[in-house]
């Protein structure tokens, strides 16, 4: 809620709200989003506003709840809404590694853990072409100019062993 996303609540005005409604807020704003008006701070013409831009952005609140479940963090939650809108949730789910392609601050770890949670296997193509392209671009910031192929299988498999994966939480 307090993401920005929807005008007229910013983090102080989404802490009142749910400091009064607990764990109804969610509802409230799905089925009696007149209510907010019991909240101090919000008068008829913020509700108006409030109300507009829930409409409007519905779709925040399924991708938000997708991508939480996921261990993705509010504040990449939004930066992937951002870039990918109504279709997040279809694009994580078909390319969870794509995140660490498209969004700055999620690496390969995050996109990891995220395809794992997701089912994606830990030897598919996805994810070997993820730790190749995480292997290469890890080395480029490093300052190498090129690896040998058996420095880039070597890395790799170190990368992508079972025992280095984090778990899901």
């Amino acid at each position: 809620l307090g993401s920005g996303l929807i005008r007229g609540v910013g983090p102080a005005i989404a802490r009142k709200v749910v400091r009064h409604f607990g764990a109804e807020t969610l509802r409230v704003f799905e089925e009696e989003i007149g209510r907010l008006v019991e909240v101090r701070g919000i008068a008829e013409r913020k509700l108006e506003s409030i109300r507009a831009s829930w409409s409007e952005h519905r779709m925040i609140r399924d991708v938000m709840l997708f991508l939480q479940e996921h261990g993705v963090s509010t504040l990449f939650a939004v930066r992937i809404y951002k870039q990918y809108g109504n279709a997040a949730i279809a694009v994580v789910q078909a390319d969870p590694y794509r995140l660490a392609r498209d969004i700055y601050g999620i690496g390969f770890f995050s996109a990891d853990r995220i395809a794992l949670a997701l089912g994606f296997a830990a030897d598919g193509p996805r994810r070997i072409e993820a730790g190749i392209r995480h292997v290469l671009s890890a080395s480029r910031e490093a300052g190498h100019c090129y690896l040998r192929r058996e420095q880039v299988v070597e890395q790799c498999v170190a990368l992508l062993e079972p025992e280095h994966v984090e778990p899901v939480q």
